[in-house]
């Protein structure tokens, strides 16, 4: 080969890897730092903010984080400011991809990813720990996503070279143990799980005479083991009083977790997250365990591809909205976006199954000590129901792969916001009803409902006639010994 057809190919496996020094969101960078001490991937994109980088940018980062321990440093390269990189980062979500700017196109010339315009071609390289390059991929089309199927090779070549399986498929199998918060023993099976409730009302908190014993937090909900489990579903306003109490000496806690130089033993917990509207989110500013250094969460939910769940979570700690950041908060946090399918997490087993929502809202289903518990808040039926006496509603109403989750489950937890007359005039709210919490859990076979996610317009008395309909509704079917109440700010039911 030539020396010129050689300018004119891209950098190829087994060439040193080009030096340079260039700004970006994260200050300056010096590739020569990194180069020789850990594997090194950079991802060449057109532009910040376009639909193409905005998804899938995302998308690497999700799997960086499913890739385990490795040592490897990822740069995105492209032309725009560092401004407009932080801007960037922070609205998608990153943490793991810092953002280069390379002015002029000068560092993605010397790796000899541009086209005969001089403009960058959608490229990845990837460098080994000895500052050569390891494998290379360049995509046809510029104006079309890279391949996930070749980033997952460069990122298992990664892995080999930290001592991993070889094996991709071994890759797949690790992932979810990834999510697995690190123990220096396993928590002991538990014998006794409790289940509480500190925020039940749905879209905003409401307060008064009027709501005295349901409640007005919004959404959250902690189930808790003598084991030393803990679990939250959502991070509505209710999980400020959760932190306050894991705070308290109340909260005996992990007996396996470390202490602190406080003295204090540090908190170890997952939040699952059904979806990021602001009512399953707005109290996680406000949770005190998070502040603290040595406490670990961490945070698994469904998310679209346009943002990571860290960057919806930062958006509204943004200084116009919150003094501090999600970056300064000195606990230790992780998120990772749940693509279904079965999760082991300290013994239990978690699944999760996306609902009908206007932002799809995940149903999980959570199996621990021989208990089943399945949360389902925020979603519609398929169709406004007809309700008929003595006859269930079918498939065209209640979702059956809800049905199938929620089998035999001993608590279901159920979004019941309206009545049917009011579901009429919801539609596509993405809510339901008493009446269709009731049939779905006959249907599975469930041994207690709990009605959740309280319209903020009822009161205390209205949920008290919502309530009735719903037992109403249950004893026109004899056999089903179904109990049913109705979610309260403070109610623990034990498993």
């Amino acid at each position: 080969m030539t020396q010129q057809s050689t300018r004119n190919t891209v950098i190829q496996p087994g060439e040193p890897a080009p030096l340079w020094s260039a700004e970006s969101n994260a200050g300056r960078i010096d590739i020569a730092d990194y180069l020789g001490e850990t594997p090194i991937l950079l991802l060449f994109y057109m532009a910040d903010w376009s639909s193409i980088c905005s998804a899938e940018l995302p998308m690497i980062e999700e799997l960086l984080n499913l890739a385990g321990g490795i040592d490897l440093k990822a740069f995105g390269v492209s032309p725009d400011s560092p401004a407009c990189h932080s801007a960037f980062a922070h609205q998608i979500g990153l943490d793991k991809i810092t953002l280069v700017t390379d002015d002029q196109n000068k560092i993605a010339r010397l790796y000899r990813v541009v086209d005969r315009e001089g403009l960058p071609k959608r490229a990845a390289v990837l460098i080994d720990s000895n500052g050569r390059v390891g494998w290379v991929r360049v995509e046809e089309h510029r104006d079309r996503p890279r391949s996930m199927t070749e980033i997952e090779k460069a990122l298992q070549l990664a892995r080999q070279w930290s001592g991993y399986s070889d094996s991709l498929e071994s890759w797949l199998l690790d992932r979810p143990k990834v999510m697995q918060i690190p123990r220096n023993q396993p928590l002991l099976p538990p014998t006794k799980l409790q289940l509480r409730f500190w925020g039940t009302r749905g879209s905003i908190p409401v307060s008064g005479g009027s709501y005295l014993r349901y409640g007005g937090n919004t959404s959250c909900v902690s189930l808790t083991s003598d084991a030393g489990h803990l679990f939250i579903f959502d991070c509505g306003s209710g999980i400020r009083e959760l932190g306050n109490l894991l705070m308290s000496p109340e909260w005996s806690g992990d007996p396996t977790a470390e202490t602190g130089e406080s003295g204090n033993k540090s908190i170890n917990g997952y939040i699952f997250l059904s979806h990021t509207h602001w009512d399953h989110i707005q109290g996680f500013p406000f949770f005190a365990p998070v502040f603290q250094p040595g406490n670990r969460f961490h945070v698994i939910g469904w998310s679209n591809c346009s943002q990571t769940l860290s960057g919806i979570l930062a958006g509204q700690m943004e200084q116009i909205y919150f003094p501090v950041s999600l970056h300064e908060l000195p606990s230790e946090l992780a998120f990772y976006s749940l693509q279904f399918g079965e999760v082991e997490l300290d013994g239990a087993t978690l699944e999760g199954h996306l609902l009908k929502h206007p932002l799809p809202s995940t149903a999980y289903r959570l199996a621990l000590g021989g208990k089943i518990l399945v949360y389902a808040t925020d979603h519609e039926p398929q169709n406004i129901p007809v309700v008929q006496e003595g006859v269930l509603l079918g498939e065209d109403v209640i979702d059956p792969n809800l049905v199938d989750m929620a089998h035999k489950a001993d608590i279901l937890i159920h979004d019941a916001q309206y009545s049917v007359a009011e579901l009429k005039e919801k539609v596509g709210w993405g809510h339901n009803s008493g009446v269709v919490a009731v049939d779905t859990a006959i249907k599975a076979g469930v041994k207690q409902l709990v009605l959740f996610h309280h319209d903020p317009n009822h009161n205390d008395e209205q949920i008290d006639r919502l309530l009735e309909v719903a037992r109403q509704r249950a004893a026109q079917f004899k056999g089903h010994e179904l109990k049913i109440v109705a979610a309260s700010d403070g109610l623990g039911l034990d498993l």
